[in-house]
């Protein structure tokens, strides 16, 4: 695929997204970095190794639980900037954030996890 197509193709996919400021970074730039050894050392000099293995890091105990109330789960959710990834299933913060906005549905969509 040619530079050209590999930009449009960029640009597409963030305008799917909603993404407009993503897609103006795309088009304004002039500096692409093709795949390189000078581009993966530079990667590596700004993304160092963690100084900690997962199996390490200690193991949370069970007395202590994580609570967070309504108000705090909505401010988290309405943070994502447009265009964020989702996960391997496919929901975005998007889908999120649209559900928690949506005047029929949104108060009783956020109250779920109290139900359970």
């Amino acid at each position: 695929m040619s530079d050209d197509l590999n930009s449009s193709h960029a640009v597409t996919m963030k305008l799917v997204d909603g993404n407009v400021r993503a897609d103006i970074r795309i088009l304004m730039s002039d500096d692409a970095a093709g795949p390189s050894a000078e581009s993966f050392d530079s990667l590596k000099q700004k993304h160092l190794q963690a100084s900690l293995r997962a199996a390490d890091l200690p193991c949370p105990s069970q007395d202590h639980c994580l609570s967070v109330d309504e108000s705090a789960v909505r401010r988290a959710v309405l943070s994502f900037p447009a265009g964020s990834a989702g996960g391997p299933d496919g929901l975005r913060p998007q889908h999120i954030r649209d559900m928690l906005l949506c005047r029929g549905a949104g108060r009783s969509f956020s109250r779920i996890s109290q139900l359970s």
